[in-house]
């Protein structure tokens, strides 16, 4: 099976996958299903596509001088995180880890618009108790 028809084979069942689970279900709502193509997408396509996106928005941003490379180191970065994200929850899938099957990066697929935020429930420090 050559490149090109495994390309065309994964892009057609992405897209047969994704309109029917979400139709299914409310998109606020995770389920380990979800969680786990989630994780596979994130692991394929998580460095694929999120160099090119990063750079775009860098560049955007900054302008081509800058955001080209910065684009590039930062979109680097965040495709192995998002692999990295992507191979964990594929792994636990099984597992409600974060509450509820909630995505760790938003968006929670790499081909979706926006930048890559890591979620904030994940990042928020727990509040100390004030004392009297």
């Amino acid at each position: 099976m050559n490149t090109t028809l495994r390309l065309i084979v994964l892009s057609v069942a992405l897209c047969m996958a994704l309109p029917a689970q979400a139709a299914g279900e409310e998109l606020t709502k995770s389920t380990p299903g979800q969680k786990a193509l989630r994780g596979a997408t994130n692991l394929s396509l998580g460095l694929v596509l999120e160099l090119p996106r990063t750079i775009y928005y860098e560049t955007k941003e900054q302008g081509p001088l800058r955001g080209i490379p910065a684009g590039f180191l930062a979109g680097f970065g965040l495709g192995l995180m998002r692999t990295a994200v992507g191979a964990y929850e594929l792994l636990t899938f099984p597992i409600a880890l974060p509450d509820d099957y909630k995505p760790i990066l938003s968006p929670q697929f790499p081909f979706e618009q926006g930048r890559t935020k890591v979620s904030p429930a994940l990042i928020e420090r727990p509040k100390e108790a004030t004392q009297p």
